[in-house]
């Protein structure tokens, strides 16, 4: 299986991510960096209410830092690998892809949800769109039955 210096991993902290964990890890050559990535996605920080109007930034604070600590625990699982960790905020798929170019990666490693059809269609799909756009080859993971 051929191996890489440099895998990004976008995760997402869903149940299909411990498996895009394994795979990516399993990517990288010895000696090389796994990049893991998570991408906060813009929250509605403003809201309105007959009370009046607030900013939660305490609680996108403890989003924030609940991240951190799910990458920290990510790259725990696999003492001895090197990591970079990258935690932004703002659209998954446009962020993957910055990442997939200041970080110089030679493989992106991503899950996929398998949502086809009409949701497809008008949503989109992270996956889908870095595919698309990535300069480097993606591996998609998807979640079967057989895989739990």
């Amino acid at each position: 299986m051929p191996q890489f210096d440099r895998v990004l991993i976008p995760l997402d902290f869903s149940e299909l991510s411990d498996t895009v964990l394994e795979y990516g890890v399993d990517l990288t050559r010895e000696g090389g960096t796994t990049i893991l990535m998570h991408v906060l996605e813009p929250l509605p920080l403003h809201v309105e209410s007959t009370f009046g109007s607030f900013v939660n930034t305490e609680g996108l604070a403890r989003i924030r830092e609940n991240a951190r600590k799910l990458l920290e625990e990510a790259a725990a699982r696999y003492p001895g690998r090197q990591f970079i960790k990258d935690l932004v905020e703002g659209k998954a798929a446009h962020h993957v892809l910055d990442a997939a170019k200041r970080h110089r990666a030679q493989l992106i490693v991503m899950g996929t949800h398998g949502r086809g059809g009409l949701e497809h269609l008008f949503l989109g799909s992270v996956a889908a769109r870095v595919v698309r756009k990535a300069q480097c080859p993606v591996l998609t993971v998807r979640k079967t039955e057989d895989r739990k």
